[in-house]
């Protein structure tokens, strides 16, 4: 739903608010510019705003729970709220019985210029952001030293030299200890948005639409940019990054190619690649990484079934994958693989739930992200039975915990979402 804001002559107030992936939080944060070119000033609390902007999220049912408190929430200010995001897609009906005002969703973003009529400066000619937008008065003590650090100067410079010299040296670059200390911001390079799969459990396609690709020229002045800014660690990021170019002419590899050929001292993160991609991409990313520029890979496997992954609509030839994800390991030794596998899916077996912590173990993944299965609304899964229960699940969850300890894993779980985060240390930087 679409709608427009009243014009006042006065300058208004808007208060952002994220609770959603990265991706959306750059959406925010393009749309935070957006506003402030057209003179909305941004403020920091609810209560002094004459607009909230909530950018909401519907990945799991435990997210889209999470998101409609904060909906309930909002909605006790005396302020107008427009609710942004993938939630407005993927659950208009749960939405509705709670709210009735505009929606933006993520795949018509663009759109919004007709929620804000006034606006000179249109959405399409604004800049992408490369930077998330965080939520100000939620951040965390440690975020709130972050940013204290990095606006003094003098306090900034020498903590990040002791960083460096100290944590780096102990603990390697890519270590869970060194990223959770204070750095300098990770610039982000979206190359597309949208996405070109159809997992039987997701929902999130209902929202952000197809894959549309960004020119790879302005991939690459993007990327010039936040070196020339100063930026040393980059991550090339998209709804489904692997898809890069498909509807341009391009790929990834020749993406890639191109940025790590720029000189300079930086290092990049690829995120949210299906393991079909690095399949399909091997022989180019094997070169590529050689040149050790590239210093982390997020690919999600999802289960080392190959029969769950057949039911997920997911790619399936788990001895390809596997070949892939070694030779990236031989290609830089010292690059960290990131996963994530979820745990639940209707009809999986002890015997399947064996394969995927195996297939683990076989790859040795540094880190990842382990998921209970949530059944969304209207996807193919839905209608997969027998679902299996909570209580085994979470029986399932902690065996995976154990059998993750066992083999060197540090294990935090994330309650407001119920997921578990599992990193291992043994390992540095060449």
């Amino acid at each position: 739903m679409v709608g427009s804001v009243e014009n006042h002559n006065k300058r208004k107030k808007i208060y952002i608010h994220v609770q959603a992936c990265d991706r959306r939080g750059l959406d925010a944060n393009k749309t935070a510019k957006y506003l402030s070119k057209n003179n909305y000033e941004i403020v920091n609390r609810a209560k002094n705003a004459d607009i909230i902007l909530f950018f909401a999220c519907a990945a799991l049912n435990t997210i889209t729970e999470d998101s409609l408190k904060t909906i309930k929430k909002f909605q006790k200010y005396d302020a107008e709220l427009i609710i942004a995001g993938c939630l407005p897609e993927i659950e208009k009906e749960k939405l509705s019985k709670i709210f009735n005002g505009k929606t933006i969703c993520t795949k018509d973003i663009e759109k919004i210029d007709t929620i804000f009529p006034e606006n000179r400066i249109k959405y399409s000619t604004t800049d992408d952001a490369n930077i998330v937008f965080k939520n100000l008065n939620e951040l965390s003590p440690l975020e709130i030293l972050k940013r204290t650090f990095r606006s003094i100067k003098s306090i900034e410079s020498i903590y990040i030299n002791v960083k460096n010299h100290i944590f780096k040296n102990l603990f390697g670059e890519n270590s869970f200890i060194y990223r959770v200390f204070p750095d300098p911001l990770l610039y982000h390079v979206r190359t597309s948005t949208g996405c070109s799969g159809n997992c039987s459990y997701c929902s999130i396609k209902k929202g952000i639409g197809p894959c549309a690709s960004k020119p790879l020229e302005d991939c690459i002045e993007e990327f010039r940019n936040g070196l020339n800014k100063g930026y040393k660690r980059f991550a090339i990021d998209g709804d489904d990054t692997g898809a890069y170019g498909i509807d341009i002419g391009s790929n990834l590899p020749e993406l890639l190619y191109k940025i790590t050929e720029i000189q300079g001292d930086y290092k990049i993160s690829i995120r949210n690649i299906r393991p079909d991609w690095i399949v399909r991409y091997i022989n180019d990313l094997e070169i590529i990484l050689k040149r050790k520029k590239i210093i982390s890979i997020e690919s999600s496997i999802q289960s080392g079934s190959i029969r769950i992954l057949k039911l997920m609509n997911r790619y399936s030839d788990i001895e390809k994958m596997k070949n892939a994800f070694l030779r990236l390991k031989k290609s830089f030794p010292s690059i960290s693989l990131v996963t994530d596998y979820i745990i639940g899916f209707p009809t999986e077996s002890e015997e399947d739930f064996k394969q995927t912590l195996d297939y683990l173990k076989e790859i040795n993944f540094n880190a990842g992200m382990i998921i209970p299965f949530s059944c969304n609304t209207g996807t193919e899964a839905e209608k997969i039975v027998p679902k299996i229960t909570r209580k085994d699940t979470y029986r399932r969850i902690k065996n995976a915990k154990k059998f993750l300890k066992k083999s060197g894993y540090h294990i935090l779980f994330i309650p407001w979402n119920e997921l578990f985060i599992f990193w291992n240390e043994n390992y540095k930087n060449s």
